[in-house]
């Protein structure tokens, strides 16, 4: 019985020290996390040079990680996202007098 008695004083003293140390932590701020909106995103685009009887276009990757365009080769990660790119296969050849509608 007296083992009984001296382990419920026990569990009313944990409980009690639990109840202050939880009062105490509310007092105090919480920490704030602000979130970054990351802009990300991958797309393809035609680059073309003049050779000597044609224009020679091929597809190349590019990453626009915040705003920052750059080709996906020069880029290793953007905001901790390490990059994987894949090659891009398009290519074409025009004759020399093929004009770039894109300018």
């Amino acid at each position: 019985m007296r083992g009984l008695v001296i382990f419920s004083i026990i569990l009313v003293v944990m409980a009690s020290l639990s109840f202050v140390a939880l009062s105490m932590n509310s007092g105090k701020e919480e920490t704030k996390y602000e979130s970054k909106i990351m802009e990300f995103s991958t797309f393809t685009s035609a680059v073309c040079e003049d050779k000597d009887f044609s224009v020679h276009c091929k597809d190349e990757v590019f990453v626009n990680c915040n705003g920052e365009i750059s080709k996906a080769l020069d880029v290793a990660e953007c905001n901790g996202l390490k990059l994987d790119i894949p090659k891009a296969t398009g290519f074409a050849v025009f004759g020399k007098d093929w004009k770039d509608p894109r300018v």
